[in-house]
């Protein structure tokens, strides 16, 4: 399935933690030399009138406009769904790195979260030192080579600095299955604090390294995992380091966390909400942010980058922003080509939507259904396919219906 939309329980040996898991608008760059191809269509169709479509239960009204966070909690949740369009997605370090690792996305918008993905001891430090929030990508290649990349913000250089060099010292109190860390320079990068130690995980030797690099009020933190010994992972650590220096550059950290926008887009007032959310969810990202959420987000750069888009709500459905009906046809046919892969099997499209496509996937068994609307493509999946129609058919009045 495309979309990233549930919480993974998987254990990873050399990080001993699992857990469940906006920005900028700018584009970013394709990681992949081979262009994969996007679908053409013949011009969008007329809207569909409300009237023709049956949306169930859902509403069909936009919400009010969303105001600013009011609370710092909130307002920390905000930014780091924020800093999601400036964090590097480990598929831009290494193209081969896209299948999903642990929870592949961690919106920490408190210290104890990064246990997620890393030791509580590590957590403990962060908290010790004003931590703000977070935004952590992890994926894993077909030979289990894995980045984990993520920018911490703190109060101020200075708590960044004590943090970095606190949560290092606690990574190298580590005992991992008898393997003791030990100190490791990563070149290019002196002031980089970095450790590694090996595993061996049925027979096979796990070279890790883990590394906390304080740049302004960020710690920029990776762990990189090789089967292939301790250079490959430090090059991978290295080559993370450079890239998220210069990508975190952009970001404006907000001055006061009570007064981030909520939906500084305007997308997210006119995508169906989940009632339940958890701290991915009812947000809005740049169309860079939504890379991190993507099943493959290396075709997903070259369609984005293709065809404009700029925005996405994650919501109860999905939304994307294209930069017109036309590229949104072609976003909304990629998704469901990708989609449409051994073992699924073709279900009834969207009543009145002749554009739309579903699609009954096998693992887990539901339903996803994808369809343009305007400027947007839509996607929505559920356990019934009705269920999954009437989304679809209240997110596309949401989107297209004049007030």
């Amino acid at each position: 399935m495309r979309g990233l939309v549930s919480c993974g329980a998987v254990v990873a040996v050399a990080v001993l933690a699992a857990g469940c898991g906006g920005g900028s608008t700018q584009s970013s760059p394709a990681t992949s030399a081979t262009k994969p191809a996007t679908s053409t269509a013949p011009p969008p169709p007329a809207i569909v009138a409300p009237a023709q479509l049956k949306p169930g239960k859902y509403p069909t009204k936009a919400h009010e406009p969303y105001g600013t966070a009011g609370a710092p909690e909130a307002g920390a949740r905000l930014e780091a769904q924020q800093l999601a369009g400036y964090v590097v997605g480990p598929w831009q370090v290494d193209s081969t790195l896209t299948e999903p690792y642990l929870s592949t996305y961690f919106v920490i918008d408190e210290p104890g979260l990064l246990a997620q993905f890393g030791p509580e001891s590590i957590a403990t430090a962060a908290g010790r030192h004003k931590f703000i929030d977070g935004f952590v990508s992890a994926r894993e290649s077909a030979t289990k080579t894995v980045l984990i990349n993520g920018v911490l913000r703190f109060a101020s250089p200075e708590d960044a600095g004590a943090a970095a060099g606190e949560m290092n010292a606690a990574a190298l109190q580590l005992n991992i299955r008898g393997a003791v860390p030990k100190t490791v320079a990563i070149p290019d990068h002196p002031d980089a604090l970095a450790s590694t130690y090996d595993v061996d995980a049925r027979g096979t030797k796990l070279t890790t390294v883990r590394s906390f690099i304080a740049h302004g009020p960020y710690v920029l933190t990776q762990l990189a995992q090789s089967t292939a010994g301790l250079d490959p992972a430090i090059a991978l650590v290295t080559k993370a380091i450079g890239a998220q220096a210069a990508a975190i550059e952009p970001f404006k950290p907000a001055a006061e966390l009570p007064a981030v926008p909520i939906d500084p887009t305007g997308l997210l007032a006119l995508t169906l909400q989940t009632d339940a959310p958890r701290n991915s969810q009812n947000a809005v990202y740049s169309g860079t942010g939504a890379l991190h959420f993507q099943s493959n987000p290396v075709t997903s750069s070259r369609v984005f980058q293709d065809n404009g888009v700029t925005a996405f709500a994650r919501g109860k459905t999905s939304v994307y922003r294209a930069k017109d009906p036309a590229s949104a046809v072609n976003v909304a046919n990629t998704f469901g080509k990708e989609v449409s892969v051994d073992g699924t099997e073709t279900a009834d499209p969207v009543p009145a939507l002749t554009l739309s496509r579903c699609i009954l996937l096998a693992n887990p068994k539901q339903f996803y259904c994808v369809a343009p609307a305007g400027d947007y493509a839509i996607e929505a999946r559920g356990p019934e396919l009705k269920d999954v129609h009437e989304q679809v058919a209240a997110q596309y009045i949401l989107l297209t219906a004049k007030p």
